[in-house]
């Protein structure tokens, strides 16, 4: 029988080799279409993914691990690829060795180091993505997400209900502490204007009195930057404000450290609230103490005028003021790390122990300057001090010479007061203080027995001036109920919680006028006049 193949059927066998060799040709076209379909996914995908074998080389990415980490990552560690170091990271928590080791998935939350150095936030998911023979893990696929902008948002919110936390704790604490500087304050005044002017005592209460006066200042600043109140800006001269804050900073800098001012600026006025400035210049020389307090040193405070071009702005549209006056403050302290320098402006940050600080000073500088159209910078360096140069647009307007010459009003008055407040030492202080003034005052501590003292004669007084946190019932309530018995009697307002007044009280028709904790005397009776000589208005 013969072996030989007809010529049909080498024709058929030809026949069928062709369709096997075109069956394998469609399936290698499907594998590579179905591969370019894959890489296709992998790259749109956004997360970074990439391969890796059993010795940390890295045998494939996507193109979003390309993208943030650079082209040459495949073939390279994965800890040099992505955190830049010459030796593995530790064994734990490094999750591809975890994965290798028991075969699960793991997550975890990481940093490392994009292409331009940059720090990126991770969280990681690692899996075993192929296995040998034996069931062991042959390649760990990591899936990378970057959360570094959630982190930032992280932060940001943290800082905020911090603020927050801050401004609750700072309106709590202002009644209270109001009220003990309005005694200061009050008794100081009363004392002031029982003396003459050369006895020496005087001169330590006025002292007092200023010392009061600026720790007002201070807590309405705090609610100020607590509660984001606007604050009062107006035309100020900046070498006189300046000079107040170095006279009570000269109190508290030991004598080791001696002080330099020049303030010789040819134009200094500025758009400014003072008490920013005096803010600005406690937080920042009170750190240049802090770096001269063991060794001693100088302090220097210097203003000069200075030309700039618009170059100062960050916004080519944004037209600044050619005219500035800038501000230097320079200590010869230990100076700051280079590491540290960019970090002094961040909220929280400090280097010092937490006793003596709260990292939020020179946060609040740059906040204050910022928002008075200026710039603030620094240089230093490890062992050879520090400087501060803040620049602030000269406001061309004229400050004159009579609004620091004008007297407050001295107008006394016979009409009758009833005074409400729940410190006993501020209603005898609200007696005294309008007494001096030649009203005839009432004063009451509990606003239930108020109210009833005027339920029985509303007509026996012309004016109720009364707190508003009280217990038993509180001022909006009591004025409340006295409007009704008496539409037509004016209300003042004293308070140190500003935030309670709101359009409920004020809208009411009694309301005349209000003043915030701690009231000096003049205010208080330059307001009772506006209200009984007209004018008066909350």
């Amino acid at each position: 029988m013969s072996t030989e193949l007809t010529k049909k059927e080498l024709e058929q066998r030809v026949c069928d080799l062709e369709q096997e060799v075109a069956a394998s040709r469609q399936v290698l076209e499907n594998y590579k279409r179905n591969e370019e379909k894959h890489l296709s996914m992998f790259s749109a995908i956004s997360d970074h993914m990439s391969m890796m074998d059993s010795d940390l080389n890295i045998i494939w990415a996507n193109k979003g691990a390309i993208d943030l980490f650079g082209d040459d990552i495949v073939g390279k560690k994965c800890y040099q690829a992505y955190h830049n170091r010459s030796e593995p990271c530790e064994p734990y928590p490094c999750i591809t060795l975890k994965v290798f080791e028991d075969g699960k998935t793991h997550h975890h939350e990481t940093t490392a180091l994009s292409k331009n150095g940059e720090k990126v936030h991770l969280q990681r998911t690692a899996n075993v993505a192929l296995k040998d023979d034996k069931g062991k893990p042959e390649a760990v696929l990591e899936i990378s997400r970057d959360i570094t902008q959630k982190k930032g948002m992280e932060s940001q919110l943290r800082q905020n209900q911090k603020m927050e936390a801050v401004g609750t704790l700072a309106g709590g604490v202002a009644h209270d502490f109001n009220n003990i500087l309005g005694i200061i304050l009050g008794n100081t005044e009363l004392a002031l204007d029982s003396l003459p002017g050369w006895d020496p005592a005087h001169v330590l209460l006025a002292e007092i009195k200023t010392a009061s006066i600026r720790a007002e200042a201070i807590v309405k600043r705090i609610l100020s930057f607590s509660r984001r109140i606007e604050d009062h800006i107006e035309p100020i001269h900046l070498a006189p404000t300046i000079k107040d804050s170095m006279k009570l900073l000269a109190a508290m800098i030991p004598s080791s450290i001696e002080i330099q001012l020049a303030l010789a600026a040819s134009r200094d006025t500025i758009l400014a609230d003072p008490v920013q400035i005096h803010q600005i210049m406690m937080n920042i020389c009170t750190n240049a103490y802090h770096a001269m307090r063991g060794s001693g040193g100088q302090l220097s405070v210097r203003l000069k005028t200075v030309n700039m071009d618009s170059a100062l702005s960050k916004d080519p549209n944004d037209q600044k003021s050619d005219e500035y006056v800038q501000l230097t403050i320079e200590d010869t302290g230990h100076g700051i790390e280079k590491e540290v320098i960019e970090k002094i402006f961040d909220p929280y940050f400090t280097t010092k122990d937490f006793s003596m600080g709260s990292g939020l000073g020179l946060s609040v500088v740059h906040g204050i300057v910022e928002s008075l159209g200026g710039e603030i910078s620094v240089k230093s360096k490890s062992g050879q001090g520090t400087r501060f140069d803040i620049l602030f647009p000269v406001a061309d307007v004229e400050i004159s010479e009579n609004e620091f010459k004008k007297t407050p009003t001295t107008k006394t008055g016979s009409e009758r007061i009833l005074f409400i407040d729940d410190e006993i030492a501020l209603a005898r202080l609200g007696k005294q203080m309008l007494g001096h003034y030649g009203y005839t005052v009432t004063i009451s501590v509990n606003p239930l027995k108020a109210l009833d003292l005027f339920q029985q004669d509303p007509n026996q007084f012309d004016m109720v001036i009364t707190d508003l946190t009280m217990p038993n019932m509180s001022g909006n309530e009591l004025i409340a109920e006295m409007i009704a018995i008496r539409p037509d009697i004016p209300v003042i307002i004293c308070s140190g919680h500003s935030d309670l007044i709101d359009s409920d009280i004020t809208d009411q028709k009694g309301i005349k006028a209000f003043l915030a904790k701690p009231v000096r005397m003049i205010d208080l009776n330059n307001k009772i006049r506006e209200v009984f000589d007209g004018g008066g208005g909350v």
